[in-house]
């Protein structure tokens, strides 16, 4: 089996790979458009709607401004400042934050890849930091809040 090295998300549209399904059911709700494209979730509503998991992220704005985004991996939401601790530019490229495997989040800008569940870096040049976390809860009806339940 071939094994491919990619240094950013861009290059995996370049080199001409298909872009990944982000869910396997077509009848399923698209993600609420506030939170795509760099929108701003609205201030008493949810962040994010049926996350896909291993999907686009859902970007938005914290309360006091900040860049972030949630993610889906393995059936569990998290989310974290929209930021790489290397170089603190945006950690996406257009919603894409997971590799082409599926296993890591990845800088955009300089390829450094963090595990989804704890943002620890593992790989690249800012490896051993973290991202900044973010506290969310997932209501039954699969909207994603910010902050704890309660």
């Amino acid at each position: 089996m071939k094994r491919h090295t990619f240094h950013t998300l861009r290059s995996r549209r370049t080199l001409g790979y298909p872009p990944r399904q982000m869910s396997d059911d077509s009848t399923a709700p698209a993600p609420a458009p506030a939170t795509h494209r760099g929108a701003t979730a609205p201030a008493a509503g949810p962040m994010a709607a049926n996350l896909a998991d291993g999907g686009l992220a859902a970007r938005f704005t914290t309360p006091d401004g900040a860049p972030a985004f949630a993610v889906r991996w393995h059936g569990a939401v998290y989310a974290y400042l929209n930021q790489c601790p290397h170089a603190g530019g945006p950690l996406d490229f257009e919603g894409q934050v997971l590799e082409s495997s599926g296993r890591f989040l990845m800088c955009a800008r300089h390829g450094a890849i963090f595990e989804p569940d704890t943002g620890k870096c593992v790989g690249g040049p800012c490896r051993g930091a973290r991202l900044t976390p973010l506290a969310v809860h997932e209501q039954a009806d699969g909207s994603v809040w910010l902050g704890h339940a309660g």
